[in-house]
């Protein structure tokens, strides 16, 4: 739910049940005038503690931010790290098996010389 709309709700409720109130009940105008000044005053309050709660929600979601780009940074490094590490201790198999290709790439092409000198003799 947006923020705004539930904030717009909450005052124009307050205030249709107010002016409510005040239409229906049989009292003095003094005692009007003191409830409409008790009510104002609540509902100042009340707009003051929204206010300050939406920019304690704010300050909260700014450092949620905050420690999540720290935390994606870090990972980030650890999986680099992470990588290389993994290319360094591959390294030296790679190396072997580009060897033994290499070996019986010459092995083979022996072989098809041999069958070829068989073969036309």
């Amino acid at each position: 739910m947006n923020g705004k709309s539930f904030i717009y709700g909450v005052l124009i409720g307050g205030t249709i049940a107010g002016v409510s109130a005040l239409l229906t009940t049989a009292e003095s105008g003094a005692s009007r005038r003191a409830k409409i000044k008790s009510t104002a005053h609540s509902i100042q309050l009340t707009i003051e503690e929204l206010k300050q709660e939406a920019i304690h929600i704010k300050d909260q979601v700014s450092q949620a931010m905050e420690e999540g780009k720290a935390t994606v940074g870090n990972i980030a490094e650890e999986i680099k790290v992470s990588v290389d590490l993994w290319q360094n201790s591959i390294k030296p198999h790679q190396e072997s098996i580009q060897e033994n290709i290499a070996n019986l790439q010459e092995e083979l092409e022996n072989l098809e010389k041999k069958l070829a000198k068989n073969t036309a003799e």
